[in-house]
Parts: structure tokens; C-alpha cells; sequence
């Protein structure tokens, strides 16, 4: 994952460091509800350019995975 990325997902979900993104495990009931969807949604079309489908993205359970689907994109 680019800094870029970490960044973005960082901010979305409102931590502090980026280097938690690295371990993070997406939970709807903890921090993956549908704000920080929209949030990630909205910054990968700003910087990636990407319109992912929110379907597909709410199924992700790592931003590893997310990653996967821009990069395959």
C-alpha cells in the first residue's frame, strides 16, 4: 500500500497514525459504518480517479483489500 492510500484511509476512519493502517481490521459495528464508507469512496475518486462500487467495498475487511480494488481497477 502507497502513503497515499494510508493516508486517505487514516483520515476516514479518524486515526491518528498510519501505521495502523497496516493491521487494521475493518468492523462495521467498530469503525467501518457507512460515514467512513462514503468518506473512502469519496477520496478514491478524488485521488485515484477510481469509482468503486459501495457494495464491494462495504465487503472488504482489510485496507489491504480495498487497496486490491484500485489497483485491479
Amino acid at each position: 500500500m502507497d502513503e497515499k492510500f494510508k493516508t486517505l484511509i487514516a483520515e476516514a476512519l479518524e486515526l491518528e497514525d498510519i501505521s495502523l493502517v497496516d493491521d487494521l481490521v475493518l468492523n462495521p459495528e467498530e469503525n467501518w459504518d457507512s460515514i467512513a464508507l462514503l468518506s473512502v469512496i469519496s477520496e478514491i475518486d478524488n485521488q485515484y480517479e477510481i469509482q468503486l462500487d459501495a457494495d464491494e467495498l462495504a465487503s472488504c475487511t482489510q485496507p489491504s483489500e480495498i487497496y486490491a480494488l484500485i489497483t485491479n481497477h
